[in-house]
């Protein structure tokens, strides 16, 4: 089973809560689901749409054709209708519809308005409608309206319970349940995020809003309260990533979340924690830019610049989550390689998978250790000299809180010695660099291997390589084409820097062709893996109108 509904309106008609309330429904039966929403950045008006993909098998991934659409204006309709499916249905108010098309129509808007008074629920009616259709039970469909709408729920429990009960068609849906309650989760991308910094032990976030990384600011403030958290609207971005340093040296496990235009404001932030060598997680949500851009939009434009940005040379550990599974633990992850290695960690989401809700296993913690990497109060006290910036192998000194021990616990912006003392000395200044740059060495071990689809040799195939979101809409095309003509692979890079480079290099000696697949016009992973490695893609299938992929859209590039 794979049907897809796309709901679509203009702002202000509730468009994205009619898709949140489906999407929840169908979970509520037991499907796979996968809901992606496309919208302009304005309050009314405007395209505005949701894409609710439906399976027997995990989805992860949009698509651009529809079984079903629900059209709450004329403009979307015509806008929608050449990607309904010949044998699609139309569910839309009678006076959009003329006579003659396969549709299913409804007075919603006379019924809201004249016996439930609320014009606006005329979507929930035409929601109810299509719920039917689907083969949707009207219970699920009444708990998901109880969840998204809570204390307004009532007029809309009548209007979608009005939409159900007077249509009469045959479901679409069928099939047993794939999944058991309590065996999978229902979120976003930026909700998955939020909890993974919740479940490393994050104690403080500032930031300024910005989409798409303000879902997780606000998924923190929601839940500031539960979980102890202190969640911080701060004036700019600039104070926001200063805030979070001087919570990381106080001893709060610390983020902060934006989008490109707000980290190029943090950026000296950024360089005054690698120099102070501070913990922080800096989530960037991507959207096209350059400038604002688009900013309801997907990319995955800012790749070279989170890896480069900043003057001086430090590491950095940087992950792109493949799904919202995958942001969670690579979140986790993040805080507590950060914190080891006394270095910024950076997650690089975007657009669609911060917004994008889908189901996934249940989450389970205990799958990334959550360590204390302090020196404690009676270590401290058996130390005669404590030094923030003590020579090590691994290039990473003991950390302590400040305030606990007789030790002072110094930091500096300039280059300092190896207690925290500003310095001039060109030999120790030479040290230092070489230290702080030693913990690469550790982070690389730290790293999984990139994901490999299907597994074995790839000796021969053609790899599909990809980053960050990507992932769903590049896994379903090569189950597509290997359909067709078992030669080829997918390769999947979520951990960048430091960058795998001897299992790149095993990719390109075994692979009969390398195309990168990227949501941006200049092909960054492919110039990042070139500087590197020397290696480089032989093709690549950009993306860059504010789009996600799609399987269909990769299938027919790559056979050209």
């Amino acid at each position: 089973m794979d049907l897809v509904v796309r709901v679509a309106g203009a702002a202000g008609q509730g468009v994205q809560s009619l898709g949140e309330i489906l999407a929840r429904a169908v979970f509520r039966c037991g499907y796979f689901v996968h809901g992606e929403f496309s919208y302009h950045s304005r309050i009314r008006g405007g395209e505005n749409a949701v894409t609710v993909r439906i399976r027997d098998r995990p989805v992860f991934a949009t698509s651009e054709q529809a079984d079903v659409l629900v059209a709450l204006n004329q403009e979307m309709l015509e806008l929608y209708r050449p990607w309904l499916q010949e044998k699609g249905y139309l569910v839309a108010d009678e006076r959009l519809i003329s006579s003659g098309e396969k549709a299913l129509t409804l007075p919603a808007e006379e019924w809201a308005r004249k016996e439930l008074k609320q014009p606006l629920a005329a979507g929930v009616v035409l929601l109810g409608a299509a719920a039917r259709l689907l083969g949707i039970s009207l219970e699920s469909v009444k708990n998901a309206v109880a969840e998204v709408f809570g204390e307004k729920a009532e007029p809309n429990l009548q209007a979608a319970e009005m939409g159900y009960a007077r249509s009469d068609t045959k479901p679409f849906m069928g099939g047993l349940p794939c999944f058991g309650r309590g065996e999978t989760m229902f979120l976003t991308g930026g909700q998955a995020v939020g909890a993974g910094a919740i479940a490393a032990g994050c104690r403080f976030l500032a930031s300024y809003p910005m989409t798409p990384g303000t879902p997780v600011l606000e998924f923190l403030a929601q839940n500031a309260q539960a979980y102890g958290i202190v969640v911080e609207q701060a004036e700019d971005e600039i104070a926001a990533i200063n805030m979070a340093l001087g919570a990381s040296y106080a001893g709060a496990r610390s983020m902060v979340t934006t989008s490109g235009g707000g980290f190029a404001l943090m950026v000296e932030g950024l360089s005054l924690a690698g120099m102070i060598e501070t913990p922080v997680v800096i989530h960037i949500g991507q959207r096209p830019g350059p400038a604002t851009g688009l900013p309801t939009r997907t990319s995955q434009e800012n790749l070279l610049f989170a890896l480069h940005a900043g003057h001086g040379e430090f590491p950095r550990y940087l992950a792109a989550p493949a799904t919202a599974e995958d942001a969670f633990y690579l979140t986790m992850k993040a805080f507590e390689l950060a914190e080891k290695y006394h270095v910024p960690g950076i997650l690089l989401t975007d657009q669609f998978l911060v917004d994008s809700f889908v189901v996934v296993p249940a989450l389970d913690p205990g799958k990334v250790a959550v360590q204390n990497h302090w020196l404690s109060p009676e270590e401290l006290e058996k130390m005669e000299r404590y030094e923030r910036f003590a020579l090590t192998e691994s290039g990473v000194s003991p950390r302590a809180l400040p305030g606990l021990s007789k030790h002072l616990v110094l930091v500096d912006s300039d280059e300092h010695d190896f207690y925290g003392r500003i310095t001039e000395d060109l030999g120790i200044r030479k040290v230092m660099v070489e230290k702080r740059l030693r913990k690469e060495q550790g982070l690389a071990k730290e790293l999984e291997a990139p994901w490999t689809y299907p597994q074995g040799s790839l000796r021969g195939r053609t790899v599909l390589l990809g980053w960050g979101s990507t992932f769903g809409a590049i896994r379903e095309a090569v189950e597509i084409l290997n359909e067709k003509e078992d030669g080829y692979a997918h390769v999947h890079l979520r951990e960048l820097s430091p960058l795998p480079t001897e299992a790149l290099e095993r990719v390109w000696n075994q692979a009969k062709e390398v195309i990168a697949i990227e949501g941006n016009a200049t092909g960054q992973l492919g110039k990042l893996i070139s500087a590197d490695t020397g290696l480089r893609p032989h093709r690549l299938i950009a993306r860059y109108d504010g789009r996600p992929f799609t399987s269909s859209g990769i299938v027919q590039e790559v056979s050209r």
